[in-house]
């Protein structure tokens, strides 16, 4: 599978200059984890530090997504330095009029146009890929206006067409997390369960589960609450399920998965925690959680979440944070999260145009 065409001719503005990554440079790559380092400890407090290797395997693409990565480059004392990369995802299956676009600089080098820069670069080759809608995120302070159009996310977004859609909180953990605060939280969620039964596994999912366990994923992508983003929910196929996990192994990329289980046998809702395989990764992420509609009511989130993270001592005790996002408009979530400990950072705003 091809990757998308990149500049035949560098980019350039305002000093900046912006090329594809050389996949084969193991100095581009390197250049690459530094910038995300840096944006992660800066946005969460913590790395999820991928190896080059890692990296390099991350930028392949699959039968479901074509992929294009940039760096842009500063002249710093006479040397061309990275100072901010760029993502571009093409869906395949679905949304196969969108392009997923994410310029990232790293936090000492904002404001130079390295942002501008690796955005008009994406926009370009999404368009000559065929392409009519963008889809950015952007992150917000805490105590900033989301409707602030001098905000520098706001201001990039309404420069290349793109609007608000959703509005999402961002909140961390602390790990370890206290002694006791799980059991604490078993205790009076386990009395609410009923008939229910909590499942789990780690990174590849039980050949038994794949079918049902797809019908979970796409309920989630049905269900989430994303105001007004305009996306298809994919099918996942045992097929898709497969390549996505072979793809994570490549990539190291742990997943600690747990799944409720109904009275009737069917799969009731899910919750995922996901990490980075690396020595040096201190930081991962509350993934997505689901509680099919007609099983509410029987606390089976907070199950789920004290699941998964009682797995985390066994399988991360190196991680120190875990991030995750909550739309505004989902407050049963918010409550589970808070309840948990997790503390809001900022906020992240979905665009689209």
């Amino acid at each position: 599978m091809s990757s998308p065409t990149p500049a035949a001719v560098p980019a350039a503005a305002g000093g900046v200059t912006v090329r594809p990554v050389d996949i084969g440079s193991d100095a581009d790559l390197a250049a690459v984890n530094q910038v995300l380092a840096a944006q992660e400890e800066h946005d969460f407090g913590g790395s999820t530090a991928p190896t080059v290797a890692q990296t390099r395997a991350d930028c392949a693409d699959t039968k479901f997504w074509r992929q294009q990565r940039l760096v842009a480059e500063l002249d710093m004392e006479g040397r061309r330095e990275v100072v901010g990369t760029g993502w571009l995802g093409l869906p395949l299956a679905e949304d196969t009029d969108q392009a997923m676009v994410e310029p990232i600089v790293h936090p000492d080098h904002r404001g130079q146009g390295a942002g501008t820069a690796l955005l008009t670069e994406l926009v370009r080759i999404a368009r000559d890929a065929g392409r009519s809608t963008l889809t950015a995120w952007g992150n917000i302070p805490l105590d900033g206006d989301v409707d602030d159009p001098s905000v520098p996310a706001n201001r990039l977004a309404a420069r290349f067409g793109m609007s608000r859609k959703n509005v999402a909180v961002v909140r961390v953990l602390d790990l370890p997390m206290p002694p006791g605060r799980l059991d604490e939280i078993w205790a009076r969620t386990e009395p609410h369960l009923g008939g229910y039964r909590i499942l789990s596994w780690t990174d590849r999912t039980p050949e038994e589960h794949l079918a049902a366990y797809g019908l979970l994923l796409r309920q989630l992508e049905l269900d989430e609450p994303d105001e007004d983003v305009v996306h298809e929910a994919p099918e996942y196929t045992p097929e898709r399920i497969r390549v996505a996990e072979e793809r994570k192994a490549r990539t190291g990329i742990r997943s600690l998965v747990a799944v409720a289980l109904a009275p009737d046998g069917t799969f009731a809702g899910n919750s995922v925690v996901e990490f980075r395989s690396s020595p040096d990764a201190t930081l991962g992420f509350q993934e997505n959680t689901l509680v099919m509609p007609e099983h509410r009511g029987h606390r089976l989130g907070y199950a789920l979440k004290v699941t998964t993270h009682r797995m985390l001592a066994d399988h991360a005790p190196q991680l120190r944070r875990l991030a995750t996002w909550n739309s505004h408009v989902n407050p049963w979530m918010i409550r589970i999260n808070e309840d948990l400990g997790y503390q809001v950072t900022g906020r992240e705003i979905t665009y689209q145009g």
